[in-house]
């Protein structure tokens, strides 16, 4: 499906953080030369296509007192994952919850990126995701550093052009 100009740009506009005003929905309209109505229609008629599935926020969570930082990967059966997922990813402490294909040098199939603001609160939480799926086969791979952090970004031209 290709989308209209008018919804590309409404994408684009969208892509960006939301302006720190009484109205931010208006001054987006605004930008890209739609009243507030325009815009909120076209962002209705996304969502009714598909293409849009919600609007949030993104919380940076270093900036917020999280220094651990955990990618959780398991080896599930394949008749459970989908019971087992569920369940991982109700817990309040788990961000990101997925199943992937397993990959024969790397055969984990589950994998949940979890957060804590210490040691003993991310302990607590790896022994509550025990209880969940049970000692099956896991690793836990630790963000040591944090290289990059953006959010993908749709129809935006040539301007990525330079990292071809």
């Amino acid at each position: 499906m290709m989308l209209s100009e008018k919804h590309q740009a409404i994408v684009r506009a969208l892509q960006n953080d939301l302006p720190l005003v009484k109205e931010p929905y208006k001054e987006v309209a605004e930008s890209i030369g739609m009243t507030e109505e325009e815009l909120l229609q076209g962002i209705a008629e996304l969502q009714e296509m598909g293409c849009l599935k919600r609007i949030s926020i993104a919380l940076r969570h270093n900036n917020v007192g999280y220094t651990i930082n955990v990618m959780t990967v398991w080896d599930v059966p394949q008749e459970e994952i989908e019971r087992i997922g569920k369940k991982v990813a109700a817990h309040p402490k788990v961000t990101h919850c997925y199943e992937r294909k397993k990959d024969v040098e790397f055969d984990y199939n589950l994998y949940a990126m979890v957060h804590a603001q210490s040691e003993e609160e991310y302990q607590k939480l790896i022994a509550d995701l025990y209880e969940i799926i049970k000692p099956l086969k896991h690793m836990e791979l630790r963000t040591t550093k944090e290289l990059k952090k953006i959010g993908m970004k749709y129809f935006m031209g040539n301007e990525l052009a330079d990292f071809a």
